[in-house]
């Protein structure tokens, strides 16, 4: 039997399908190819491609969500957390996606465009010759000088969490740090395949009982998950890290429970984030209209990440505070019984806040959260030059998750269990 090959470009894909949560593009940017299986439907590569450095990355397309809509398929079991997902096929344009109650997710706009997906590294990077590589097995880079550094790479970017900026840089200008944007739109990829999976057929680590209905990591300080046994790392030989990609069962660590999936978003390392700061008491994300891969590593200028200039330059403001998100040190749990997690705006702060994974103010709980989102945490606090982390860390445990988001350090902290991950736009 001849393969199945795929040739409808941009296309994420039906939640609870296979495949889903990747795709295929057309527009390759330099240095970057497909792979044995790129365009294979139900082949470990499908929708992956490989720089010329050897690095993995996994193309997302662009796609429409809604949350707790009443016509939702799912509104009986999930109720205002009922998810769907739709392609850029599903509708003309943003405006009839609205009409419908879909909102184009914040991750597919940079430089005032709106992008038909983003590359996205399959793996943590990690140090491959002096160049910061998507690469299997690979031991995950850190911003602290006694694990695998950031300093060791080429040009020796500073241990800390804006030096990650630059780690990044060493595989070519236009990549850029993971914003939040990417980083929950691939969370939101998860939740929508947990809600539509019926088997492991298609997801991997599929729970039918949804206790624990998502990805799994390296989180219980032994190499393993905290709520799979099957699932078990090898060692990096620093502590109980493990070696981005080296998981038994891999693809019950992906974010669509595939073996063409993006590994990892669950423990392992914290993995720095860009897109929201915060300076002199209000909150910020960055503009539609900024370019992700343009910001930079300093505090000073209108092209930095962070500092008074970097943001008028390049960030809108989310106010004194914004949902769960209101500056003050406190541990949350994400969900909240039956309320709504996250707002079901289309355009404006609450849209931004929603896809960076701001949870509404009653979305979250002080004491229990709720297993549709895995009990991860939100950290809240108030810290000039915020740095944001996502995913949670080997030794983490119930705290790790795809949905785990720290407001709570700056862009000159330092820890050896804080690494990162890169994105592309084309």
């Amino acid at each position: 039997m001849e393969p199945d090959i795929n040739l409808t470009v941009n296309n994420i894909g039906i939640q609870g399908s296979a495949n889903f949560g990747v795709g295929i593009t057309d527009t390759l940017p330099l240095g970057m190819s497909e792979m044995t299986g790129t365009r294979t439907v139900g082949h470990e590569n499908y929708g992956n491609y490989q720089h010329t450095d050897g690095s993995i990355m996994c193309w997302i397309p662009q796609f429409y969500y809604r949350w707790g809509h009443a016509d939702s398929p799912r509104a009986d079991k999930y109720d205002a957390n009922s998810l769907d997902v739709k392609s850029k096929y599903d509708f003309a344009d943003v405006a009839a996606a609205n009409a419908a109650g879909y909102a184009l997710h914040r991750a597919f706009y940079d430089n005032g465009q709106i992008k038909d997906g983003f590359f996205v590294d399959k793996y943590q990077a990690s140090n491959n010759g002096g160049i910061a590589s998507s690469i299997k097995n690979g031991i995950p880079l850190s911003s602290s000088s006694s694990n695998a550094p950031f300093s060791a790479l080429t040009g020796s970017p500073k241990n800390t969490y804006a030096g990650a900026i630059d780690a990044v840089k060493t595989r070519g200008n236009a990549f850029f740090v993971t914003t939040l944007f990417v980083q929950r739109a691939l969370s939101l990829l998860s939740m929508a395949h947990a809600q539509a999976a019926t088997s492991i057929d298609n997801c991997a680590w599929y729970d039918p009982t949804g206790v624990a209905n998502y990805p799994k990591g390296c989180n219980n300080d032994a190499l393993g998950d905290v709520n799979d046994a099957t699932v078990k790392y090898t060692a990096t030989g620093y502590l109980n890290a493990g070696k981005t990609g080296s998981a038994t069962q891999f693809a019950k660590t992906t974010h669509n429970g595939q073996n063409n999936g993006v590994a990892d978003l669950n423990g392992n390392m914290y993995e720095i984030c860009l897109g929201v700061t915060q300076l002199s008491g209000t909150f910020y994300a960055l503009k539609t209209s900024a370019k992700a891969s343009a910001l930079t590593s300093g505090a000073t200028l209108a092209n930095d990440a962070w500092g008074a200039a970097g943001i008028a330059a390049n960030y809108e403001s989310l106010g004194a505070s914004i949902g769960a998100l209101t500056g003050t040190l406190r541990v949350l749990e994400m969900g909240n019984g039956i309320q709504q997690v996250f707002s079901s705006a289309m355009t404006g702060k609450e849209w931004q806040a929603s896809c960076a994974g701001i949870p509404l103010a009653t979305g979250v709980s002080s004491t229990s959260g709720t297993d549709l989102f895995g009990h991860d945490r939100f950290y809240d606090d108030r810290v000039d030059y915020l740095c944001p982390m996502s995913g949670g860390a080997w030794g983490s445990g119930a705290l790790s998750g795809v949905w785990f988001v720290y407001f709570h350090y700056s862009r000159a902290d330092s820890y050896d269990n804080v690494g990162v991950r890169a994105a592309l736009y084309v």
